[in-house]
């Protein structure tokens, strides 16, 4: 069934015809922008994007300026979903998960169940610079931050505190009992905190964070810090965040799989929409998008599940800032 979404080339809006499949939001954007530049999903794209943006002006390198806009989000007071602060597991305890792709090198570090410490784009950057691991999770990541110099301190405010009390007053398991979302996905909203960015000087930095899944099983590591699942980069290509239900997205890589049709030729929203369709293919109904952007500034998304709630990014160049709704912008 042919329909009509609404896309951005050049800053101006166009109409757009594209083919949809019934199990699969279409693509709704594609345009480009020159460089240098930063994007990073959901509503707090902007703000993060603008806290990048000196870094990039001033001929920074994009790594800083991906730390710089993720921090950015990892330290908002009132932001549930990334950072302190946000979703408990299920004994009340917030933990964070964090990955860095460095283009030039094809380097990356990540972090899984970090505590206790605020900052994880951070450590999973110190990963990535000070060793020669890729990954390290749980407390032990926590002592590795802590050695790195960073400060160990709760991760719990007013807010995940009395969300956790409110669920465990009801005495209820954790969703993550339920059977497998192949008719329904009762995970509510997950905004993990993807950016992508390339500098003046050419080089691509890719990175996201974020704390889960609500009430999930204590030691639970999603996504976000797995390479090709939630983020995923080649210096040569471009880069894609993910955002949504982790535990079915990781299954399939589709960041990496983004990427490597954009390889092939593919334009972003196409090679987005084209990844998440093989995971609503093997009958998984879940709710998740997907951000891309090409080396060269052509960026593009896709979502499955959320067509009410609607699935945004924002792009920051030199002509300025524009957010994309890749589905329909919430009345």
């Amino acid at each position: 069934m042919a329909t009509t979404r609404r896309g951005f080339i050049g800053g101006a809006a166009v109409a757009a015809s594209v083919v949809a499949s019934p199990s699969i939001a279409a693509p709704r954007a594609s345009g480009k922008v020159r460089g240098p530049f930063v994007l990073t999903t959901w509503d707090f794209g902007p703000g993060a994007n603008e806290a990048a943006w000196p870094i990039l002006a001033g001929g920074g390198s994009s790594i800083d300026a991906v730390e710089r806009s993720i921090n950015h989000v990892e330290l908002l007071p009132d932001e549930y979903w990334v950072g302190y602060g946000g979703v408990p597991n299920e004994v009340g305890e917030t933990t964070l998960d964090a990955t860095i792709f460095w283009g030039p090198r094809h380097d990356f570090g990540g972090v899984g169940c970090l505590k206790r410490v605020k900052k994880a784009i951070s450590v999973a950057r110190k990963v990535m610079e000070e060793t020669q691991h890729s990954l390290i999770v749980g407390d032990d990541a926590t002592r590795f931050a802590v050695r790195m110099g960073f400060e160990e301190t709760s991760l719990t405010n007013l807010r995940s505190q009395e969300a956790w009390e409110k669920w465990a007053a009801k005495g209820e398991r954790t969703d993550a009992f339920l059977p497998e979302p192949f008719a329904e996905d009762h995970l509510p909203g997950h905004d993990t905190v993807g950016s992508i960015s390339v500098d003046a000087a050419g080089n691509l930095c890719v990175g996201c964070s974020t704390n889960g899944r609500e009430f999930k099983i204590p030691g639970r590591v999603g996504d976000s810090p797995i390479p090709g699942a939630g983020a995923y980069g080649d210096q040569a290509v471009g880069g894609a965040v993910a955002t949504g239900n982790g535990d079915v997205m990781m299954r399939f890589l589709p960041t990496y799989h983004t990427v490597e049709l954009m390889r092939q030729g593919m334009p972003p929203d196409i090679a987005a929409a084209t990844a998440l369709k093989r995971i609503t293919d093997k009958g998984y109904k879940f709710g998740g998008g997907i951000a891309a952007i090409a080396i060269d500034g052509t960026h593009g998304g896709a979502q499955v599940g959320w067509d009410d709630a609607g699935f945004s990014y924002s792009v920051r160049s030199a002509s300025g800032n524009e957010q994309i709704w890749v589905s329909p912008k919430p009345a």
